[in-house]
């Protein structure tokens, strides 16, 4: 489904210091409108880059989005600042993504606090919020980034962080344009891989195991090109868009047991 919706940017109101050294208000302060083209085997979805005014700490964005839609919102932000978003949603079948400059997901459609999450940002650079919901929904959220200086010693514990796995990479063997590999995964075990690829190749991959395994794609600058609430979790094929290593994450937050992951490049 390709269809139409608004999003509207509107500057927050606090009045500390500039957050990233005096950034602008959002080019386009009207109404921005979105593809709602989805994301996975239904293509990457545009992007809206949240600004804060200057002088200013917060900002906010609503819009409206439905089945097979993705609205994705995106910040620049440092390495040791706090991020707070604010969901208010119209319906408990919206959820939404939290994913870093390298990946992967720290927050998904099955973390608990869908309404309220605090993160201290592990990276500087780019993180990307997509929103989705099953049904037609609306909602607004309330982005706010104080500028605290980094704190030093043991940082606070962070809520719902889910385990990050170490990746182990891909390789084909000679002649070879696909690899399966096998791993066990369960609500607090991850796997992750990667692999390299160039700008145009296409990638497939098949997960096979669980109903309940998901997997995320997370390009080399970031970008998530499928992610958890994808509704493919099967069989996805993804034309990739930059020369890179790609990183593939698995997870299943419902059972424990072995996911078998086929990766073919062309």
């Amino acid at each position: 489904m390709n269809s139409q919706h608004s999003k509207v940017l509107t500057a927050g109101v606090l009045t500390a210091a500039a957050l990233l050294g005096g950034a602008g208000v959002a080019a386009a302060a009207g109404p921005v409108t979105g593809t709602g083209t989805g994301s996975g085997a239904h293509g990457v979805p545009a992007q809206t880059v949240i600004h804060f005014a200057h002088g200013a700490t917060s900002a906010s964005v609503s819009g409206k989005v439905g089945p097979e839609e993705d609205d994705r919102y995106v910040f620049d932000a440092k390495a040791g600042q706090t991020a707070h978003i604010h969901l208010a949603r119209s319906t408990s079948a919206q959820t939404w993504t939290l994913v870093g400059p390298s990946g992967p997901a720290v927050h998904d459609a099955h973390s608990p606090r869908q309404s309220d999450f605090t993160y201290r940002l592990p990276e500087s650079g780019r993180y990307y919020v997509d929103i989705v919901s099953t049904r037609p929904s609306s909602y607004r959220l309330d982005l706010s980034i104080p500028t605290t200086k980094p704190t030093t010693g043991k940082p606070a514990a962070q809520p719902d962080k889910p385990v990050v796995a170490e990746a182990t990479k891909i390789d084909f063997a000679p002649g070879r344009t696909s690899a399966t590999v096998t791993a066990k995964v369960g609500p607090r075990d991850r796997a992750a891989y990667t692999f390299a690829a160039k700008a145009g190749q296409r990638a497939r991959i098949q997960l096979d195991g669980s109903g309940t395994g998901t997997f995320t794609l997370i390009a080399p600058d970031g970008t998530p090109l499928h992610t958890t609430h994808s509704r493919n979790q099967r069989d996805v094929t993804v034309t990739l868009p930059a020369s890179g290593l790609y990183r593939v994450d698995l997870a299943d937050d419902v059972h424990a047991g072995s996911q078998q992951l086929t990766l073919s490049v062309r």
